[in-house]
């Protein structure tokens, strides 16, 4: 009784200084090592209706917290730092957990990445957050229903912030991956904490989950760093889950080549993140959103449990990844992949014919994509990776560099080198690109517009609808090009979409889309006259594959920003 005493008063003890903080762990891993079912929540014995699983694995050494599933979408990004550049489409999923029972910093200061964006969750008076150091033999189990019926979903593993040491120094792509890099390090500093947010493995998606079916199905998913800590959680699942619990599926983190611990402060932090997209049925979207069919545990083991060698971590999936080429470009039936690109600069000059006056008045940019194929080059050069995923491509298109040069050199640039979208008669933006839904090159493809640096979606309004919403999808940008390029053999697979501070008139020769500077839409986000704009384009998953487009087989849109010269108090 005496212990058991003791065991709840560590529990309530709140972090303090380091050192104190680490002799109650020291106690703590004793009284565990011995009495291996006492859990670290808050009460001597499990939750009323824990899984028999989870008190099989207590009775055995493990400590077995139940986090929650939370969603990150428009409303959430209104009080953060940054978006991250996220689908504004559909919130995503994200698992708030409790830290790990012996967490703390002996090293260097350490503060969780949901402070820093405004992500936590307080249960108690613990701390809960989507991102998470991990200990060795750790695995974080999600139990539940698959999503409904939709056009897409996945579960992807992240790296998402790694603490550089004193002397690093990114070493970005290009001249336009600088704004995504980490700072540098000087070397009197012990270093400082970048949110790579990369991916470090496959996504599990709707069409490789082991289920029943891929859609509002039971299913089980253990992550895990290492062999051992899979192997055993998979064996407690088996073995008490009862028969509709569904079938157990993996993710797997490279533990060999993560940083891995709680004690230090320097350690990797690690997300998993839930993507949606096009959820068929209104009703079902809503209840999936507001009644949650999703439970999230963090196992982690005690003394009684072996630490993993290394040999069990697992090695890193560089280079072992599900192949996204094919051999073949993007093309159409009857339409080459020239013909596609030869739209394009055919759009371009179209526009250009009937807006601009001179060379002064406009700026072209091609898009660019962050990353080639998965994350790990954001790992190795030290570049954000703003939640890649290996079941897209993500192309982006900014002036941002243009404009930054144009101020660092304070050569006077002409207006349409600025990244913003001014109110002139005259100041419009174009984005002309290829329909990968219609080329089948992608099963969902789409055109977002955001502020930079911070990344937020921005409020828009579509030609012929009243409502307002985030995202050019590609059901409303089809056949956006026709009226430019009537007789062109491309043009039924091109979209042209301007976007404009001005009211749409009622003949467009392509997709208006205003963008509003308030709104009545207690939902909208609105986008300041002097924001800085950054386009990112969106394709799902290659059809007949289980995984993204390549990116060197897809072609990529471009922008053209047209203000004119005398309307602008600037001059070249």
């Amino acid at each position: 009784d005496q212990t058991v005493l003791l065991v709840l008063g560590l529990c309530s003890i709140q972090p303090g200084p380091s050192f104190a903080l680490a002799s109650v762990s020291v106690i703590m891993r004793l009284l565990l090592g011995t009495f291996g079912a006492m859990v670290c929540v808050g009460a001597a014995a499990p939750p009323s209706g824990f899984p028999a699983w989870a008190e099989a694995m207590q009775q055995d050494g493990y400590i077995v917290q139940e986090g929650v599933y939370g969603y990150l979408g428009t409303k959430e990004c209104r009080n953060m730092d940054t978006c991250f550049a996220l689908n504004p489409s559909t919130p995503y999923g994200l698992i708030y957990l409790p830290p790990h029972p012996f967490e703390s910093a002996e090293y260097i200061n350490y503060t969780n990445a949901c402070a820093r964006h405004n992500l936590c969750k307080t249960v108690g008076k613990t701390t809960w957050s989507p991102m998470w150091r991990v200990a060795r033999g750790e695995s974080i189990i999600l139990t539940g229903l698959t999503p409904p019926n939709s056009t897409y979903w996945s579960f992807e593993n992240y790296l998402f912030s790694r603490f550089q040491t004193r002397g690093f120094r990114p070493r970005p792509q290009d001249a336009s991956h600088r704004m995504l890099s980490c700072p540098r390090v000087p070397l009197w500093s012990k270093g400082k904490r970048c949110d790579l947010f990369a991916g470090v493995n496959d996504p599990l998606n709707f069409q490789t989950i082991n289920a029943t079916s891929p859609f509002n199905s039971p299913f089980i998913l253990v992550i895990s760093w290492d062999a051992d800590a899979e192997a055993a959680a998979s064996r407690y699942l088996s073995l008490h889950s009862h028969a509709n619990a569904g079938t157990i599926n993996y993710l797997r983190n490279p533990g060999a080549v993560l940083r891995l611990g709680v004690t230090r402060g320097d350690e990797d932090e690690f997300l998993n993140m839930l993507r949606v997209e096009g959820i068929k049925d209104e009703a079902a979207r809503k209840a999936f959103y507001t009644r949650v069919p999703l439970s999230a545990f963090r196992v982690t083991p005690t003394t009684q449990v072996p630490t993993p060698s290394d040999a069990a971590l697992w090695p890193s999936f560089e280079g072992h990844l599900r192949t996204r080429w094919t051999g073949r470009s993007e093309a159409a039936p009857g339409v080459t992949t020239e013909d596609l690109r030869d739209g394009l600069r055919q759009l371009q000059r179209a526009v250009l014919k009937k807006h601009s006056r001179s060379l002064f008045d406009h700026t072209a940019f091609a898009f660019k994509a962050w990353v080639n194929d998965s994350g790990y080059e954001c790992i190795e050069r030290g570049e954000r990776c703003q939640g890649d995923c290996r079941d897209t491509v993500y192309a982006y298109g900014t002036l941002v560099p243009q404009e930054v040069l144009c101020n660092v050199t304070h050569f006077p640039c002409k207006p349409a080198r600025k990244s913003e979208l001014s109110s002139h008669p005259s100041d419009a933006v174009y984005v002309f690109g290829v329909n990968h839904q219609r080329t089948r090159h992608a099963i969902y493809s789409s055109l977002t517009m955001y502020d930079f640096p911070r990344l937020a979606s921005a409020s828009i309004r579509i030609m012929g609808k009243e409502k307002e919403q985030f995202v050019v999808k590609d059901e409303d940008y089809a056949d956006s090009a026709l009226a430019l390029l009537p007789k062109h053999p491309a043009a039924p697979f091109l979209y042209a979409v301007k976007y404009t501070r001005s009211k749409c008139q009622a003949q467009e020769e392509v997709l208006c889309v205003e963008v509003p500077v308030e709104s009545q839409d207690p939902e909208a986000i609105p986008l300041p006259v002097e924001a800085e704009l950054a386009f990112i384009e969106r394709m799902y998953l290659k059809p007949g594959m289980k995984t993204g487009p390549a990116l060197a087989e897809t072609v990529l849109p471009s922008m053209l920003h047209i203000r004119r010269i005398f309307e602008d108090s600037i001059v070249v």
